[in-house]
């Protein structure tokens, strides 16, 4: 179908809406679907709506910006003390910690901190040689930010670097309201100790008697944290977010700078688009200096600083990654769809949507190199050979609902927001080329889903009903903040997108899912203007 016939059939499909003083009908029982009207008001998530449902076989649905017309939106998880495993309004206690000094890990995996300890601070890795290609520092001496500066050799997402790491023997080399977190800790991923984030420094400084280690990797980075156990809390342990409603997250503080600081289940929040999820978590090939997988890109650069080029670097090199793992993503669905007996037009849109996220990742990789000064490509992605293919009924569903409908509509929204906010159009072009794929990618997802809940029913529908909501749950709170805010190299801020996830939660994926026949409505609103706070 051409744009125009797409846009023809969109204007002949949208149900008019009543006069504002027109007398209306009585509400229809809920099983019944009288048809949706549009409000003349803004609504700047119409187009994609609109999208995925001709995708979904459905002709029309709500938003939620006016109260004329029928509001859908997705509930969030309810936090209980049941659920968080501390104490209740009825006074029962959290039973105190073991006696113990340092850190002290719990059989459950759960990790505080009875007593201040002294870590080793030995930074094992490999001095800068002088080699690589990108310099942050060239000796010890440049690296003065932190405690225990070392310049060291690495290799990431922008090829070989050298750059400062920096470790710490006890919280005074911390800064204020900073902890040391030894080597080792818990789920600590970083190969030495390190400064972090401090809401109190031990037990005895919690009501609860418990002061808990976050190690919080959304996906792209690691935010460290230490934080009192609270009856705000809506988990206690990871095995808590391994349920059905949330698969692939861990238990953490995902927004220590937050009004209300809580642990909660937190997973992939950084990605855009459709990851290669393997056991939960996203994978990405390393960077590499090569010049094979980088379109050509004319950024304005000559005003940039060199750190501010960096950063973006970085980030663009880190999400051609991303989208470069996505072409696997697409290959394990399209064996996906041949294993469940899918028809051929879904197959080969899977095949064409794994091409777009070529192309995706060359783009990103000439912006990146842009920004760098150089050459930056992909290394081996071993995932790709290695990853499990996931045949059953249930397990595509499920990862179609996270990964395809809200995940590739959310990088369709966020993509086109970027786009809109670029300085530079040399940037806009591609970031708009990335957005406008995506929308068809979850076009794709919604289609493949109304084809299983039709073919595969029951299994299909109670799969798709517990994606949808561990996604509504994953995406209505703020990402973590990242590593720089710059709007016109695209860097937004994370409650700005937290604050569009919700908008598009509500306004587009909400309505949608209530279109497909065999799914619930039944939801509590969402809230597309705030991200959800702890009850007081």
């Amino acid at each position: 179908m051409s744009r125009i016939e797409r846009a023809l059939l969109l204007h002949a499909l949208r149900p008019r809406c009543p006069d504002a003083g027109a007398k209306r009908p009585a509400s229809p029982p809920a099983e019944a679907r009288a048809p949706l009207c549009y409000p003349p008001v803004m609504d700047r998530h119409r187009s994609l709506r609109m999208t995925l449902l001709l995708a979904a076989g459905a002709a029309g649905c709500s938003n939620a910006k006016s109260p004329e017309i029928a509001v859908v939106t997705l509930g969030e998880p309810q936090a209980t003390p049941r659920d968080a495993g501390v104490p209740d309004e009825q006074g029962s206690s959290t039973p105190r910690p073991p006696r113990g000094v340092g850190w002290v890990q719990e059989r459950d995996g759960t990790v505080h901190r009875a007593t201040r300890v002294r870590c080793d601070a030995t930074i094992n890795q490999q001095a800068c040689s002088g080699t690589e290609r990108t310099f942050q520092c060239r000796t010890d001496a440049d690296c003065k930010e932190g405690p225990r500066g070392k310049c060291v050799s690495a290799v990431g997402q922008i090829g070989a670097y050298c750059g400062c790491e920096y470790a710490c023997e006890s919280d005074a080399e911390c800064g204020a309201s900073e902890a040391c977190v030894c080597k080792g800790t818990g789920a600590l991923r970083e190969q030495h100790s390190v400064c972090a984030k401090a809401l109190c420094s031990v037990d005895a400084d919690c009501p609860s008697n418990t002061c808990g280690l976050s190690a919080y990797f959304n996906g792209c980075w690691e935010q460290v944290t230490l934080a009192c156990r609270t009856k705000e809390d809506t988990c206690l342990r990871d095995a808590d977010c391994r349920s059905d409603e949330s698969r692939g997250a861990a238990c953490v503080v995902p927004d220590p700078e937050g009004e209300s600081v809580r642990w909660e289940c937190a997973g992939i929040s950084c990605a855009i688009g459709r990851p290669l999820v393997v056991d939960g978590q996203p994978r990405a090939a390393q960077g590499a200096a090569r010049d094979d997988w980088r379109a050509p890109a004319e950024l304005d650069v000559a005003s940039l600083s060199p750190e501010v080029r960096e950063l973006a670097a970085a980030h663009y090199a880190a999400m051609a990654a991303l989208e470069h793992a996505s072409i696997a993503s697409f290959a394990r669905f399209s064996l996906q769809l041949l294993a469940l007996g899918a028809p051929a037009a879904l197959v080969g849109e899977a095949h064409r949507a794994a091409l777009d996220e070529m192309e995706h990742a060359r783009l990103a990789y000439g912006v990146a190199s842009r920004l760098a000064g150089r050459a930056i490509g992909p290394g081996p992605l071993l995932e790709a050979a290695t990853a499990p293919l996931g045949a059953s009924v249930a397990e595509v569903v499920e990862a179609l609902v996270e990964e395809g409908c809200v995940g590739e509509a959310l990088g369709a929204a966020e993509g086109r927001e970027i786009a809109q906010r670029a300085g530079d159009p040399a940037l806009a072009a591609p970031l708009a080329r990335i957005a406008a794929d995506e929308e068809r990618h979850a076009a794709l997802s919604w289609r493949a889903l109304s084809w299983m809940l039709a073919t595969f029913g029951e299994p299909a529908r109670s799969a798709a009903e517990r994606a949808f909501s561990r996604a509504a749950a994953r995406y209505a709170v703020d990402p973590a903040p990242g590593p720089a805010v710059h709007e016109a190299l695209g860097l937004l801020p994370a409650r700005a997108l937290g604050a569009l996830r919700r908008e598009v939660l509500a306004e587009v994926i909400a309505p949608c899912r209530a279109a497909l026949p065999g799914l619930s409505r039944d939801s509590a609103a969402a809230q597309p203007s705030s991200p959800p706070q702890a009850s007081s």
